[in-house]
Parts: structure tokens; sequence; C-alpha cells
């Protein structure tokens, strides 16, 4: 856990400008509706403000001189400036959360098609949950900051200036006392954001280390039982969640302070309001509807203002979120997808001194076979001789090996890597399975006909699948936990059958499968090898002895 802590801490830090700049791409076809939406912001922030202007009138013009004729009309504006207010109001929100998930939308879609095209050894090297961690929490941070912050805080904007250029029209000497009050603020928010901006890079650093370690140890949960480590386990999430809770106290310590701040020099604004007003008004420098307006006014002014510690809060949070996704988009680790040779494939392969290390110690060193179309290798050796390394090249997973894999007699880096794929099929010992019906298992999203499927399932001695409720589409549940190791190796057999290989490569299953399952794996892999030139990690005698050759 440390480690995945030790890798956080060395992101690099992006300055405001830069995150922007990353931004921009997915804002910018958004332009128009963005734009509708300030428009919109800026008559509810006018139609606020007339509010007050109106009973300002009201007072001077009409109460104060007991002139009640043209009363009725002034309310009707009153009135009309109401509903106008609610209808931008509701148009400006509704805007806001089309372009905002819009924006969070494609930003989501291209970062996991990122996340798709990187090397298979990145995902080794960094856990899953902190992944799954940037697509799903920092992206929905971000969308609360573009959806609910971002126009939230231009509404703010667009208030706070249309209420100091009112103050300005009706009365500057009064207007200078409420900045004085306004200053101290905008300081006090400058010290917040810098402050909340760094709190918040740490709360994102506690929290992929919450989801790495969740995720963890409930993918092992089995482990963690049959040795009883659950107190262990408990203890050391009982710290991480500790770590977590004393850093949004932190950051809790920032925002608080800022509201009885706020509310201090709201109030203080208020009294010198009130006093410098009364001395004017006995000056006749000021009416008393003006006094009336601006005591509506100052909480217009400073419920904003004190609403700014959320809305810094909530812009440092999908700020360090971002940083998180462009750390990860930033990355250089995309997968080698070949060169433009493309061809059905025959199924002839061959090894020529190939070497490969995945760090600095050779796992392969030297290797060199051939193997003819139709042909079975079995590949036999002590855990870490390189067995699976063999094939992950063959897949196509790392070109970065010395020597040659040859396919067909064309070397395997000059093949368009995707049309070489969907010639070949991989069936692991630790099979993977999606939360997804059997059907979609075994077609992979493909639409294939029940007579094909089903036939396929007999070949692979898989029918037992018939026999679950709703059959093909009975529902699995994640990794396939509602089935035995067996069925799923079966499944996954089904699956590789279907997609008609013309290249195998099997890695026998040994562990967790009763004796009639095993029997029935046995019968079901010389019809899913019949003619299809097959790589097999062998760990059966009879596997190795049916091979056309064999590797140690």
């Amino acid at each position: 856990m440390d480690d995945v802590l030790e890798q956080e801490e060395q992101t690099r830090r992006h300055n405001d400008k830069e995150l922007l700049a990353f931004l921009w791409p997915y804002i910018k076809p958004h332009l128009a509706v963005i734009i509708v939406t300030l428009l919109v912001t800026l008559g509810s922030a006018i139609s606020s403000v007339l509010q007050p202007y109106i009973f300002k009138i009201i007072i001077d013009d009409h109460i104060r001189v007991m002139n009640f004729s043209g009363l009725g009309n002034l309310l009707l504006i009153y009135l009309i400036l109401l509903g106008a207010y609610f209808v931008f109001s509701w148009t400006q929100m509704y805007l806001s959360s089309v372009f905002g998930q819009k924006i969070t939308w494609q930003l989501r879609v291209d970062l996991m098609k990122y996340l798709m095209s990187f090397k298979v050894d990145f995902f080794s090297r960094n856990p899953v949950g902190k992944l799954v961690t940037r697509v799903t929490n920092d992206v929905a941070n971000l969308n609360e900051m573009i959806s609910a912050g971002f126009v939230s805080l231009i509404a703010d904007v667009f208030l706070l200036v249309s209420i100091f250029i009112m103050m300005l029209l009706m009365n500057w000497r009064l207007t200078l006392v409420v900045l004085l009050a306004v200053v101290p603020v905008g300081i006090m928010l400058q010290v917040l954001g810098f402050a909340l901006r760094r709190a918040w890079r740490v709360i994102r650093r506690v929290v992929s280390r919450m989801n790495v370690y969740t995720q963890e140890m409930l993918s092992g949960f089995v482990v963690v039982k049959a040795f009883t480590r659950e107190p262990l386990c408990e203890e050391e999430y009982d710290a991480i969640n500790q770590e977590h809770y004393k850093y949004q106290l932190q950051a809790a310590r920032l925002r608080v302070f800022f509201y009885p701040s706020v509310s201090f020099l709201r109030e203080l604004s208020r009294a010198l309001v009130l006093l410098y007003g009364g001395y004017l008004i006995s000056r006749g420098l000021v009416t008393v509807g003006t006094l009336v307006s601006f005591f509506q006014l100052l909480p217009m002014m400073f419920d904003p203002i004190a609403d700014f510690s959320d809305k810094f809060t909530l812009f440092q949070t999908a700020f360090a979120s971002l940083e998180k996704i462009m750390d990860v988009m930033e990355v250089k680790e995309v997968e080698y997808k070949g060169k433009d040779y493309a061809a059905s494939l025959h199924g002839d392969i061959a090894f020529d001194s190939v070497s490969f290390a995945y760090e600095e110690e050779p796992v392969l060193k030297d290797v060199s076979f051939d193997l003819g179309q139709g042909q079975t290798l079995a590949i036999v050796g002590p855990t870490g001789a390189g067995k699976s390394t063999i094939l992950n090249l063959l897949i196509g997973f790392y070109d970065n090996y010395d020597g040659k894999v040859f396919v067909d007699d064309v070397e395997l880096r000059d093949w368009n890597i995707d049309e070489y794929r969907h010639n070949l099929a991989l069936v692991l010992q630790e099979v993977q399975l999606f939360h997804d019906t059997i059907r979609n298992n075994i077609t992979l999203w493909d639409d294939a006909s029940d007579e094909k499927l089903e036939e396929i399932l007999k070949i692979v001695n898989a029918d037992f699948v018939m026999n679950l409720p709703g059959g093909l589409d009975y529902m699995l549940a994640p990794e396939g936990a509602n089935l035995s190791q067996g069925q799923r190796q079966l499944i996954a057999f089904a699956r590789a059958l279907y997609h008609k290989p013309k290249l195998l490569l099997l890695d026998e299953a040994t562990a967790n499968i009763d004796t009639d399952t095993e029997r029935l794996i046995q019968n079901a892999l010389p019809r899913l090898m019949a003619g299809r030139t097959t790589v097999v990690i062998a760990h059966r005698l009879s596997t190795i002895q049916e091979a056309d050759k064999i590797i140690v």
C-alpha cells in the first residue's frame, strides 16, 4: 500500500491554465449552449437585483408621500420580475446540467478508451482500484463542478456585479461602506483556495488508497478468511480511514472558519450601513427607500460570498481529480498495434532465438521452435519458467523482445495486431467472465442464434447451461462466481470455439475441478483443438502425450 501512496506523491502538479487547456476541447463543442446559459444567468441576476429597486421607488415615490396612484403597476412589475427570475433560474440549472453531463460523458468515454489502449504491463503496475477511481469518482467530481459549480459561480459573479452597479447608482457613499467589508472577504478567499487545493490533493491520494485496499481485500476475501486475517485487514483499513478522517477534518476546519467570518463581516456592514445611512438621511443625502434597498441587497451580496467557500471546495476537489485524470491521459504506454500486414491466418508459428525480460532478469532466453498448421505444442516447466510469457508474446501483448516471432512466415510485429487477433482465441486457467448473460460471455456481444450456441455448448460438454434458469440468458455474477471453476472453464471453451480461431492459446486448468467436470474438460479439449494450431501450457500427462511437439 505504501508503494501506491509513493506513486501518488510523484504526481506532478498542474497549474490552473494547464487544467483549463486540457478541458477546452471538451468545452468547445458546447460553447453555444454555454453562452445561452450565461445570458440566461445574467437575466436571472438582473431580474433579482431590480426587485429591491422597485421597493425603493414604492417607498420614496409613493408610501413616503402618501401617493398611491400607479402603485398597482409597480406591484405588477415586481411580480413579472419574480416570474422572470423563476424562468431564468430554471433554464440556467437545466442547461448547465445538459452541457455538464455531455462534457463529462465524452471525457469518461475518452478516458476509458485510452485505458483500453494501454500495454498489458501498465495494469500489472497500477492497481485496478486506483484506475476505477479515475473513471468513476474523479469524473463525477468534475461533472459536479461543471454542472453545478461553474454556472453557479458565474451566476454569483453576475449577481455581485449587478448589486454593486445598483448600489453605486443609488448611493456611492453607502457602497464604499459595503466595500470595506467585501475586500477582506476577497483576501480570505485567495488564502482559502490555496489551502484547500493542497488539502484536496492529499485527500484524493488517501481515497485512492482506500479504494485499492477495499478492492483487494474483497477480491481476496477467501484468502483473508482462510488465514483468519480479518482483524489485521480491519486494522489496516481503519488506519487508512483514520487518515482520510484527519485530512477531511483539516479541510473542514478551513471551510468552517470562512462562514462565521463572512457572517461577522455581513452583520458589521449592516450596522455600518444603518449608522451611516441614518446619518446621511438626517443630512438629506439618502432617502429611506435607498436605505431599505441596501438592506435588501446586502444579504443578496453576502449569501453568494458565503457560498464561495463551498464552491471553492467543489472546484479544488474537481481540480485535484482533474489532475489525476490528466496524469492517466498523459501516460505514454499505448499498446503497439503493429503494421499493415493482414491476411487470413494459416497457422504456422516459429520462434527464432527469442529473448524477453519484463524488467532486467530475462524470462526467456534464446527460445526457438516451430509449429506447423494444425499441430499442438505443449509447454512444460516450473513456475516462472516463462510458459505464460510465450502465450503473451503470441497474443502480441509485448513487442520489445529480441529475436523474431513468425506467424505464417511474417514477423509478428509486421502484422496488424487487431486483424491478427481476430484469428486467435485464448483460454486461461483463471477464466475471465463478465457480469452478463452466458450468451454474451460466449459471443462477447455478437449476435448469434440459439441453435448455433447450443450446438457449440454440446461440442465442448457445456450443455449444463441449458438446465440453468434462463439457459443462455442466465445472468452470471461478477467473475462468474455463481458457476464452479470447471463450468467457467467450459464456458471459456465455448467462447473460443464460437470465434473459430486458427490459433488456439490454452492454459490448462488444474485447480478446484471435481473429477466428473475434469473428465468433461478432457473430452472437450480434443474437439476444441481439432484442426487448429494450438499452444498449450500443459499440466496433464495426457495432453503432453498427445502433443506433436514439447518444449521444456
